[in-house]
């Protein structure tokens, strides 16, 4: 007779005789019923959040905790347990994309059978990011846990009232305010042609504090914007230096294009800081187009309309630019 099939009639024997080990029983879930999970999860810190990345780095502390008649013992103090050794609700978090545990992968069991769970975890957590108000949005971060095998009917995720969620008072962050949180069971389906798991949620709301941007990004573009004006009270007779001047500005523009690209978000579409960085660039080349005008009208001996181009363009220009900033940046 085949070896395997001798160990599962083996099995299968000492099952029924109540021969089976302890172990074993104990690696099934608790209850037929719904068993609840009490959760808490504390953010220690939140060291990075990259729009560029759709992403977070932070570092958490979570907790659950259940019961389990099974694991009832004389005490009188708690004892620990390997958590392989046990039966535990196999909690992934779902939007991590590298993650380090600190703590080793134990459980403390009280003389009830209270199991007490608890870990902390540094890494990085994948964010999609709704990013057309950039740099003055707002954005909702999650960690979003959720069991592998059991449904809601099975396990359900209930807020632990004895030990809230919560996140630290002050962050590593230096750029995004917390606004506020909340922690709720939410479950998860893991695609939509598949039934939803039980879930746990810890999400916060942060808004970007937007000025690293306006002083190393905005204030510089209006200067380099502006400094393309300059060609406007430049006489058309100096054509040369006109043409030198928008021609430095139009480079100037393409250098400081390249050196802000790390800091903005690679996305398809445009935010109001790339309308705003598109719609000066086109100004900038627009003033070049008209000292190439004004040249043209210099050239052909009329110096008159040459003027008087220049001096609606000292107008034109900054009434235009103004349009375009406070349109884009806060409309």
């Amino acid at each position: 007779m085949n070896l395997k099939v001798v160990s599962c009639l083996v099995t299968l024997l000492l099952a029924v005789l109540g021969a089976v080990p302890a172990e074993s029983a104990e690696m099934s879930r608790p209850t037929t019923g719904p068993l609840k999970v009490y959760v808490t999860i504390f953010i220690i810190d939140v060291d990075d959040i990259s729009g560029a990345n759709q992403s977070f780095d932070a570092n958490v502390h979570v907790q659950y905790r259940w019961r389990d008649q099974r694991l009832a013992h004389k005490g009188p103090k708690s004892i620990v347990r390997p958590l392989d050794e046990i039966w535990d609700p196999k909690v992934q978090v779902i939007n991590q994309q590298k993650i380090w545990l600190t703590l080793p992968e134990i459980v403390k069991i009280s003389p009830e059978g209270e199991v007490l769970y608890h870990q902390r975890a540094w890494g990085s957590f994948s964010q999609p990011l709704k990013l057309k108000d950039f740099p003055f949005d707002r954005q909702v971060f999650s960690f979003h846990l959720a069991t592998i095998d059991y449904s809601p009917d099975e396990i359900e995720f209930v807020p632990d009232k004895n030990d809230e969620s919560g996140m630290a008072q002050e962050l590593s962050v230096a750029d995004w305010e917390i606004i506020g949180y909340k922690a709720e069971p939410r479950p998860y389906r893991p695609s939509p042609a598949t039934s939803p798991v039980a879930g746990f949620a810890f999400s916060f709301e942060a808004e970007r504090k937007a000025g690293y941007f306006i002083i190393k990004v905005i204030i510089p573009l209006i200067l380099i914007v502006a400094m393309s004006w300059v060609v406007f009270w430049i006489d058309p007779i100096e054509s040369g230096t006109q043409v030198s001047v928008a021609i430095t500005t139009m480079l100037t523009l393409i250098a400081y294009r390249f050196a802000i690209d790390t800091d903005l978000p690679k996305i398809s579409y445009l935010t109001r800081m790339d309308f705003f960085i598109l719609l000066s660039t086109v100004l900038v080349y627009a003033s070049l187009i008209e000292v190439v005008v004004t040249y043209s009208f210099a050239k052909d001996g009329k110096i008159s309309r040459a003027r008087t181009l220049d001096l609606w363009m000292r107008w034109v220009f900054p009434s235009l630019f103004t349009i375009v900033a406070v349109k884009s940046l806060f409309f």
